[in-house]
């Protein structure tokens, strides 16, 4: 099973500057501009503040188990993930700065916890970003987007975008050229997402599933079956638990 901290690479960021004209005679801008537009209208795209999103995670290989997911995401740094196995539940917490992840046996009544650092650190906050994202880049960390070109992808002709971080974290994300649509994300590590179906909610368009690809070979589907924006969230649900890390 892939790392479920980098399963919405799909969100954030704040256009800071005007992004540079391609060759194509359009540019970075206007097709992130487009695209942005197929799935909200500005005001409930910037508007989203909390996101809380139910599903399960259905593996293709079907001798391994069903998971549940759980992920609750605050602008601008802040998310719970929880992903629940049987008996055993890993929980991904990140607040700013600061995070850690947590393993527990429900039957046993036991659970071990330790720091969320290094590039771990990094990729669940780049993803917690990505969730307010909705395709622009995130120019106050140093993001940086390059139209590519286009190319035929999954049978659309598409704009190919690079996202590129300075550390050299990279994302690949295909445009249609007919509807202007986002076709399909390639992460650094060559995993590939495809949103399937739509459902609007809080006037957002949301994939009803998320098809998980690594070299043609299906991985996962993520079923969404409830997804609330901008509602209140527990108290404490992002604070970092006392204890003993290894």
């Amino acid at each position: 099973m892939k790392p479920t901290s980098a399963i919405f690479s799909l969100f954030l960021g704040v256009l800071l500057a005007p992004l540079a004209a391609s060759a194509q005679g359009v540019s970075e801008r206007e097709i992130i501009d487009r695209a942005r537009a197929t799935i909200g209208a500005e005001a409930a795209l910037d508007g989203l503040v909390t996101l809380r999103l139910i599903g399960t995670l259905l593996p293709a290989d079907p001798e391994a188990p069903t998971a549940t997911l759980l992920i609750v995401a605050r602008k601008p740094l802040s998310q719970r993930l929880e992903i629940k196995v049987d008996d055993i539940v890993e929980t991904t917490i990140l607040d700013g700065d600061h995070g850690c992840i947590i393993r527990s046996n429900l039957n046993a009544d036991a659970s071990q916890m330790r720091d969320l650092i290094g590039a771990e650190h990094m990729r669940v906050a780049y993803s917690t970003r990505q969730f307010f994202n909705f395709y622009r880049p995130d120019f106050k960390n140093g993001e940086k987007v390059t139209l590519q070109g286009t190319e035929t992808y999954r049978d659309e002709r598409c704009y190919k975008l690079l996202y590129e971080y300075p550390d050299g974290l990279q994302t690949v994300r295909y445009f249609s050229m007919a509807d202007d649509r986002l076709v399909a994300t390639i992460t650094e590590n060559g995993v590939e997402t495809i949103g399937v179906g739509t459902q609007t909610v809080g006037g957002i368009k949301f994939p009803q599933e998320v098809e998980y690809y690594e070299g043609g070979r299906k991985l996962h589907t993520i079923l969404l079956s409830e997804i609330q924006v901008n509602k209140p969230l527990s108290a404490g649900i992002f604070n970092i638990p006392a204890g003993d890390t290894q």
